[in-house]
């Protein structure tokens, strides 16, 4: 839906209509990149590397910078987009020096993760003041990259997935480290547990957004069974915690796509 404007409707309609079709198309891939890229792409070397050295923070804002001019590729015709995402990335790199400093102290891990996200968030909308950020844009020449591009239905199911998923996952652990001292170092986050978070908060997820039959979300718990494959999975508030956030989310964004 590229936008149209009804007679029929009132005024605050119009204005929902316009901030949904134009205003947020921008700001939501902006949102994508920033996630996939402190996300998906901020490996465990990589996270070593920030702890010790500079250099691993340099990589760290350079692999946004990348990230997030492919997501924002149709606007960098406008100059004033590549002195954002330049804005933006010089930020994040002062932002993750301070709190990587702070968060030594392992007691204010989690309130240091909560207010750099908030934070990384709040840099993002500044988008708004962007004349592009009006402009809904794509790749035409490549129509199946620009139905993908496009689909403002794709850009929101990555965001619930990458959330619900890795997002999740580090929001736990800061928490277990700052306020659950007797948890295990890589509670929630080790090889195995990221990789079983993926698939069980994912299909949580999946299914309070897109089940049809009432059937499913009843039945949904019971991928809880899949913890009894391995003695660290079974911890039932871990379980409880876990599924969730992941059917909030799920009915949340059930809502917008």
């Amino acid at each position: 839906m590229r936008g149209y404007c009804d007679p029929h409707l009132r005024g605050s309609q119009i204005l929902f209509l316009y901030v949904k079709i134009d205003l947020m198309f921008l700001f939501l891939k902006l949102c994508l990149a920033h996630m996939i890229g402190d996300f998906i792409l901020q490996f465990d070397e990589l996270y070593k590397l920030k702890v010790k050295r500079v250099l691993g923070h340099f990589l760290h804002v350079a692999i946004h910078y990348i990230v997030t001019m492919l997501l924002v590729f149709p606007y960098l015709q406008f100059t004033s987009m590549w002195f954002y995402v330049f804005f933006l990335c010089m930020l994040h790199y002062l932002q993750d020096r301070l709190k990587y400093r702070l968060q030594q102290n392992q007691r204010i891990m989690f309130p240091c993760f909560v207010t750099d996200q908030f934070f990384h968030f709040l840099w993002i909308t500044g988008a708004f003041l962007l004349p592009a950020s009006r402009l809904r844009l794509g790749v035409p020449e490549y129509p199946l990259l620009d139905t993908l591009y496009s689909h403002d239905a794709v850009t929101l199911i990555l965001l619930l997935f990458i959330g619900v998923t890795f997002g999740y996952s580090y929001l736990a652990f800061t928490f277990r480290r700052s306020f659950i001292p007797s948890s295990r170092p890589d509670h929630g986050i080790s090889s195995f547990e990221m990789s079983h978070g993926l698939v069980e908060r994912g299909l949580v997820a999946g299914v309070f957004v897109f089940a049809t039959n009432p059937l499913w979300m009843i039945a949904a718990p019971m991928v809880g069974l899949l913890r009894l494959t391995s003695p660290k999975l079974r911890d039932k508030s871990d379980f409880l915690s876990s599924f969730s956030v992941a059917a909030l989310m799920g009915l949340l964004f059930r809502l917008w796509i």
